[in-house]
């Protein structure tokens, strides 16, 4: 009879222990759930950040792109009126010089 009630407690023991077990799984598996989960929207979250920042970057790039554009545009259209007035002096140097 004793032998009973000890072969029972352990037989309970071993039942009470893998229920406990299960429970500590289950639990492990859902933190491990959510914590990826977790890691998933920071993930993302920082992926839209990047996205915004590099579109931001590009928009910069090109304006910045476009106003050197428009200063070698300048520059070349200031240089060529400049050696047009050059040209222009030279002619009436000239036509000075073969008038005299």
């Amino acid at each position: 009879m004793k032998s009973w009630v000890v072969a029972g407690s352990i037989i309970i023991g071993l039942v009470g222990v893998s229920g406990c077990s299960r429970r500590d799984a289950d639990r492990a598996r859902t933190e491990s759930r959510e914590a990826q989960d977790k890691v998933q929207r920071q993930l993302e979250v920082t992926r839209e950040k990047l996205r915004e920042d590099l579109k931001r970057a590009d928009a910069q790039t090109r304006e910045d792109l476009d106003k050197a554009r428009d200063q070698v545009r300048h520059a070349l259209s200031q240089s060529e009126r400049d050696a047009e007035k050059a040209r222009d002096r030279l002619r009436d140097r000239v036509d000075n010089d073969s008038h005299q």
